[in-house]
């Protein structure tokens, strides 16, 4: 007959039998057993659902890459077109390292007053305008943009205005303040280089 000891080793041995049996069946065969079990019901169910089924093939695919490059190229291409075909006069370079300078003045100003940063800006990118000779020298309102300027520059330039305009009525944001002077900045640079 069995000691109590020896019964309780042995059933402690077959308890963790089982449990490295279970262990291993389930962290070394199960998951690929189940995975592949898995994979081929998920086939099966799938070409019963699509039997039968008109599919667009070329519509569930989408446009290619070549076309999206095509269509962002042209975009840009035509937003750019009229900014490119400006013809201004040529910059000497003393007077390109004072649009710069003077630039910074601007900045300056804009840490003490943005408004009237904003209207220096104005009156800075006005200016510049009228020595690239796209503007007429007599024109009444050098801040203001020929209407058929409309590339994106151009048009945040005009929106800059219109909150530059807004600080003379009504409190205006930071947030706008910096987003004014950023848009004029952008504007004012690509003129700049227009020039070179």
């Amino acid at each position: 007959m069995s000691s109590p000891v020896t019964v309780i080793v042995i059933a402690a041995a077959a308890v963790f039998a089982g449990v490295g049996l279970g262990w291993g069946a389930r962290h070394v065969i199960g998951p690929h057993f189940i995975r592949r079990a898995a994979a081929r019901r998920f086939a099966r169910e799938f070409a019963t659902l699509v039997q039968g089924t008109e599919l667009d093939l070329a519509a569930l695919r989408g446009p290619s890459h070549e076309s999206v490059a095509a269509t962002a190229v042209a975009t840009y291409a035509e937003s750019t077109t009229d900014a490119a075909m400006l013809a201004p006069k040529p910059l000497s370079p003393q007077d390109q390292d004072y649009y710069a300078a003077s630039w910074q003045n601007v900045r300056g100003e804009f840490a003490e007053s943005p408004p009237s940063a904003l209207l220096l800006a104005a009156h800075l990118t006005a200016n510049l305008l009228l020595n690239l000779g796209l503007l007429p020298a007599d024109t009444a309102r050098p801040t203001e943009l020929p209407e058929a300027w409309t590339f994106p520059s151009a048009r945040g330039y005009r929106e800059a205005l219109d909150i530059s305009t807004r600080t003379t009525r009504e409190p205006v944001s930071e947030r706008d303040l910096t987003r004014a002077l950023a848009q004029i900045g952008d504007f004012y640079f690509e003129m700049l280089t227009l020039s070179t």
